[in-house]
C-alpha cells in the first residue's frame, strides 16, 4: 500500500483555531484545552523570538502545570518557560529542560499552524 501524498495527509488533519496571532505578543503565553481521542488536554501557545510554539501544559517531572490561568508560562525575564512547582526551566524554542529536576525530560511539543491571523492546533 502506498503512502498518500503529504497534501492528502494534511487535508485529513483537523485544524482548530486557538487565538488570533495579533493577540499573542512576544514573550506571552495563552492557555487552551482540546480533545483528542476522547481525552481532554490542556496546552499553551507562546511567542518567543517571533516564533510560535505550543506545548502540553504539563511539567514532565511531576505532572504539574507549567502555566496557570492568570500567570505566564515564562519566567520573569521571559528567557525560559518555568515550572513554578519545581522551578525547572525549559528552552521556549525547543521545550528542552535546561535547569532543574528534569534534565532528561522535555516538554511535549504539539503541532500548530498559522492560517491568516489565527494560530491553530493541528490534530491528526
Amino acid at each position: 500500500m502506498s503512502t498518500p501524498p503529504s497534501s492528502t495527509v494534511e487535508s485529513l488533519a483537523k485544524v482548530v483555531p486557538i487565538i488570533a496571532s495579533s493577540e499573542l505578543q512576544e514573550g506571552m503565553s495563552h492557555l487552551f484545552t482540546f480533545i483528542k481521542d476522547d481525552e481532554r488536554y490542556e496546552a499553551f501557545v507562546i511567542r518567543f523570538g517571533n516564533k510560535i510554539r505550543a506545548y502540553l501544559n504539563l511539567c514532565p517531572h511531576a505532572g504539574e502545570p507549567i502555566a496557570e490561568k492568570n500567570q505566564s508560562a515564562f519566567n520573569s525575564d521571559k528567557r525560559y518557560l518555568l515550572c513554578r512547582e519545581h522551578f525547572a526551566l525549559f528552552d521556549p524554542d525547543t521545550g528542552k529542560c535546561v535547569s532543574g529536576p528534569c534534565p532528561i525530560a522535555d516538554l511535549h511539543k504539539i503541532s500548530i499552524v498559522q492560517q491568516e491571523d489565527m494560530i491553530c492546533l493541528v490534530l491528526s
